[in-house]
Order: C-alpha cells, then sequence, then structure tokens
C-alpha cells in the first residue's frame, strides 16, 4: 500500500490536479472543492498538494486553465498582404472572432459550472496563454493596435462569459419550478402583454420583442454590435501604435 501511494505521488503532476479539480467544479460546484476531495480524486495524501499548490484559490486557477484543454479554437490569422500589424489589415477578423465567440459559448455551456468559475477570474495558465495568443495575433494582424487588441480580447472573453452565466440560471420561478425555458418565456410574455397599457405602452406594445426571442438570436445580436463597434478602432490605429 506505502509503496502504491508513493508511486501516485511522484506521478501526480500540476495538470492532473487541474484536471481533477475541474471535475469536482463540474459535479459539486465551487463550494465542493477542497483540497481534500481532490487528493482523494488523484490517489494521494491531502498533503502531497501542498508541493504543487498552496491552497484552494491555486486550484481554482488551475481548473480555469483546465477548462480550456478541450476548447477548439479556431486557428489565428497571423499574416497580412498589407504587413503584419497594419492599420486597415485582413477583414476576415470578424467572421474569425464571430467563430471563437461562438465556440467559446458552446463550451462553456457544455461545462457544468464553468462560467461561474471563470467569471472574474485571471488565472494565466499555459492553455488559458495559448488562446489568448491566438486571439490577440488575429486582432493585431487585422489591423488593431497593441492597447486596442489587449482590451477587444478581454471585452470579447468577459462579455461571452457574462452571456453564459445569464442564460446558465433560471429565468423564473417558474422555470424553477420546473417549467421549460419555452413555457417560462411564453408566461413572461403574457404578463408583460396584460400589464397596464397606459402605464407601460411601450412595454406591453413590444411584450413579443421583449421577451420572444431565443438566446441564439440575443446572442447574435449582441455579438455584431460588440464586432461593430470595435470595427473603428482599425482605422484609427497608426504603424507606430501597432508594432
Amino acid at each position: 500500500m506505502g509503496t502504491r501511494h508513493k508511486t501516485a505521488h511522484a506521478g501526480v503532476t500540476r495538470e492532473d490536479l487541474a484536471d481533477a479539480a475541474l471535475r469536482l467544479l463540474e459535479r459539486d460546484g465551487t463550494k465542493g472543492l477542497s483540497m481534500r476531495k481532490v487528493a482523494a480524486e488523484v490517489g494521494v495524501q491531502a498533503a502531497s498538494l501542498y508541493w504543487h499548490v498552496r491552497d484552494k484559490e491555486e486550484l481554482l486557477d488551475l481548473a480555469c486553465d483546465a477548462l480550456w484543454a478541450d476548447f477548439d479554437a479556431p486557428p489565428p490569422h497571423t499574416t497580412d498582404p498589407a504587413g503584419p500589424h497594419s492599420p486597415g489589415g485582413t477583414d476576415d477578423w470578424r467572421p474569425q472572432v464571430a467563430v471563437l465567440a461562438r465556440r467559446l459559448r458552446a463550451h462553456l455551456l457544455s461545462r457544468s459550472n464553468a462560467a461561474r468559475v471563470l467569471v472574474g477570474r485571471f488565472a494565466p495558465g499555459p492553455r488559458w496563454l495559448d488562446r489568448m495568443e491566438s486571439l490577440i495575433a488575429t486582432l493585431r494582424t487585422a489591423g488593431f493596435d497593441g492597447r486596442d487588441a489587449a482590451d477587444a480580447t478581454y471585452l470579447l472573453g468577459t462579455w461571452v462569459q457574462g452571456f453564459v452565466l445569464h442564460e446558465s440560471v433560471p429565468m423564473s420561478a417558474a422555470e424553477q419550478r420546473g417549467a421549460s425555458p419555452a413555457e417560462a418565456t411564453a408566461l413572461a410574455r403574457r404578463e408583460l402583454e396584460e400589464l397596464p397599457v397606459e402605464r407601460y405602452p411601450n412595454v406591453v406594445a413590444l411584450a413579443g420583442d421583449i421577451a420572444g426571442p431565443d438566446m441564439d438570436t440575443r446572442f447574435e445580436f449582441g455579438l455584431a454590435r460588440l464586432l461593430d463597434g470595435l470595427e473603428p478602432l482599425r482605422a484609427t490605429a497608426t504603424p507606430k501604435q501597432a508594432e
């Protein structure tokens, strides 16, 4: 028994701990994560974890990085006829970034508690850094200067995470009690339509538009407006800024 424990201890890596922490988070949420449970998950004593991490917060950092392990990010565009990082560079950045945003949303929705783990956390592990490097390369090749590319990367990531967090919780008491999203939405629409029209004329008139769109439609609307807002930054970049 002692020999097997030593072998397991010797073979445990930070990546093993990251994957184990992520499994626990998906299964039990953040309240279910502990050094003891992660140790049990990888088959070692809790004291062995302190060779790799100091506390639960560092385990959360590792789990954040593990979330990116199987994220299917599109490859970056890193060349352009006008030159790398040139203002007015390649125009295909929008579909590239849109694909990345859609894949990120789908990835987070497929992993229980993923958005709750990521939101507000800055944990630059190797997997996360690879994805960030890819997105920044795409934006700089498109003609964004360095600061704008960094800010746009932050904006895109937090917007998608926030959207997923929003759509991951029940939209109302009706859904919490077991109604489907479609049923809860239909109920919300009826409630809006039945409001006093003299007090809420616009809400009543637009009840279908307020409660009607599904989350895919809302995501695409927000993504398009976000990319619209980033586009003018390419025109203001100068070769000196883009270096």
